[in-house]
């Protein structure tokens, strides 16, 4: 039995996506991975998926960075289910999604072209990209990939089927936004190549009025993350955002053709105006491109709509402010354009050179594709790397410094990740929460002048920053002046009302103060968000034994205690309250079983022991 070409072409490019990627298999969460995936605890439970599609706050363990990619999270809870946080599998998802994506591409391009060589060459070109090694490598880009499948499916089943094809293209566009918000362009994307290549407006309305009404409903859900990032709280001004991504996509198109230089963070300035010659002459550059396709977009089709494509899939990331100006990730679904233009290159190459010096040519191009994607993937072989690497190339940036840093405090290495921190504070000296990193680390070696430094600096450049109030109290309070250390702490509280390490903290400032009342509202909350705390429940104990319900505190401190059996505090506290109770024989052992469990408790309970023996 004869295996057809096409079969065998498929798996000659899935055979070299693999091979291309096997030296990342062992490389490790970075980044984003930690808060979206290592901690984020309900990937870790199959029974959660529901709540995916209901709740965008699953999206992380912190609330904050609450986003609606269902789709995605569902395939991180089944890696997990399947092999916990065991980085193998979640990379082989990667490689295997992204081997189909090319596949895609591939198809695509057979379709609009009619070759079967040329669109095997574009798919290729797309698996062997080294722009491609960003979202490969970096576990939560996973989202870009699978988002770029179903935009990918759904355009190559409307190619093949058309209108009949209908209810396939609008599941395959559902899918896609619901891996991330990137697959919205799909319509357009489909409308570009009916106007384009077919040249006519599409024949089935009904189709369309199906993905505008899936686009309508994704807009829905989402409606109060795009209104705060584009209206409520965008990071920069509009004018700011346009001329910078102006001066984008000109960047976005030189990785495309030539991926030199690349980094995890490019040194990449804002433009806020046309009168910028770099803004000003991009903006010219892209007129010019956009006039000379215009011109042979009858003769070149295919031209046309890569073109068009290019910036349909990078308008989202334009139009919105986002914190990072620029990212290699965006270009994954972008870099399609570039294989259709690759495919049209071959059809031209072989009329001119023939068969033979073509296919020499595609080698060559695939093999240094190949070449720099290996070479790139060793980039994110750990943190130290990826972002020493992005570091040496942009040392105008401050993020690479800050990701150092966290590293290098992680690792027990806290000159190294005070001095990375430093350098990143001289180039962005408004990060509040750099400033604050700095002012605990300088706490930690002792350095407390320059801890109350770092926090007097970080609250100059933000006045609502939680953390840095947290840490002026406990620096008033290392001072022993306990009404400002209160006052700290309230504020910090205000700020992160839901933060229950806070209120306890503010609770026992208010214990110290004599403050029983309130430092029982405080402890209450933090039970409340943090219900079965053991050191919440200690401290709603004391706080009872100050207002003398001894009894009532001793169920805290069982409580305390069936949370946490060796908990010396708790059967210390115990201890003090079965005493004031008249109780004896239970508060002596009591004591002996702080002191056995933690001799830091052995002086105070020998006192506490001599007292209770002599009152006999």
């Amino acid at each position: 039995m004869k295996i057809p070409a096409s079969v065998l072409g498929h798996a000659a490019i899935g055979f070299l996506t693999f091979a291309l990627y096997a030296n990342t298999l062992g490389h490790p969460f970075h980044y984003d991975d930690v808060h979206s995936i290592v901690d984020n605890p309900y990937i870790r439970e199959l029974g959660r998926i529901p709540s995916f599609f209901v709740d965008p706050t699953t999206f992380s363990h912190n609330a904050d960075n609450a986003m609606y990619r269902p789709l995605l999270l569902a395939g991180f809870a089944v890696n997990y289910a399947l092999g916990g946080y065991e980085v193998v599998g979640y990379h082989l998802v990667a490689i295997f999604l992204h081997w189909l994506c090319a596949l895609l591409v591939g198809a695509i391009a057979k379709q609009m072209s009619g070759d079967a060589q040329a669109g095997l060459f574009a798919a290729a070109l797309f698996a062997v990209h080294p722009i491609q090694s960003e979202p490969v490598n970096y576990i939560s880009s996973r989202s870009e990939i699978q988002a770029a499948f179903f935009a990918l499916l759904a355009c190559a089943v409307y190619l093949r089927g058309g209108a009949r094809s209908a209810p396939w293209v609008v599941a395959a566009f559902a899918a896609g936004v619901l891996s991330k918000s990137t697959a919205i362009v799909v319509p357009a994307l489909l409308l570009a190549y009916k106007l384009l290549v077919e040249r006519r407006w599409p024949e089935s309305k009904g189709l369309f009025a199906a993905l505008a009404g899936v686009a309508a409903l994704y807009l829905f859900a989402v409606r109060s993350m795009v209104l705060k990032a584009t209206v409520g709280q965008p990071v920069r001004p509009y004018a700011e955002q346009f001329w910078t991504q102006v001066k984008a996509m000109v960047f976005y198109l030189k990785m495309l053709v030539w991926p030199s230089n690349q980094s995890v963070d490019h040194q990449f300035l804002i433009s806020d105006s046309p009168f910028d010659p770099y803004s000003a002459s991009a903006a010219f550059f892209l007129l010019s491109l956009i006039w000379w396709v215009h011109c042979r977009r009858r003769r070149h089709p295919m031209i046309a709509l890569a073109l068009a494509w290019f910036f349909i899939v990078l308008a989202p990331a334009s139009l919105i402010p986002l914190n990072v100006l620029v990212n290699e990730h965006r270009l994954y679904l972008g870099t399609a354009a570039l294989a259709y233009v690759a495919c049209c290159g071959v059809q031209a190459l072989r009329a001119r050179l023939g068969d033979r010096w073509t296919l020499a040519l595609c080698v060559a191009v695939l093999t240094a594709g190949s070449l720099a994607t290996m070479q790139r993937n060793e980039v994110w072989r750990d943190e130290y790397a990826l972002w020493g690497d992005a570091a040496a190339k942009a040392p105008l940036m401050a993020r690479p410094q800050f990701h150092l840093a966290g590293a290098h405090a992680r690792d027990g290495s806290p000159k190294q990740a005070i001095a990375a921190l430093e350098l990143g504070l001289q180039r962005d000296q408004g990060f509040s929460e750099g400033w604050a990193r700095l002012a605990e680390l300088h706490w930690q070696e002792g350095q407390v002048d320059l801890a109350a430094r770092a926090i007097e600096r970080g609250l100059a450049a933000d006045r609502e920053n939680g953390p840095l109030w947290a840490l002026r109290a406990e620096q008033e309070r290392a001072k022993g002046d306990w009404n400002s250390s209160l006052s700290a702490y309230e504020r910090a509280v205000s700020l992160d009302p839901q933060d229950p390490a806070l209120r306890n903290n503010l609770g026992n400032t208010y214990q110290v103060l004599g403050r029983a009342e309130d430092a029982l509202k405080q402890h209450r909350r933090a039970l409340a968000l943090k219900a079965g705390d053991p050191e919440t429940l200690l401290n709603l104990g004391n706080a009872l034994q100050m207002r003398g319900e001894f009894s009532h505190a001793v169920r805290y401190y069982d409580r305390a205690l069936a949370a946490r059996d060796g908990y010396a505090g708790a059967w210390y506290n115990k201890g003090l309250a079965l005493a004031a109770l008249g109780l004896v024989k239970e508060a002596l052992v009591a004591l002996d079983r702080a002191e056995a469990i933690d001799d830091s408790y052995a002086d105070a309970a020998k006192v506490q022991r001599r007292r209770l023996e002599g009152g006999r």
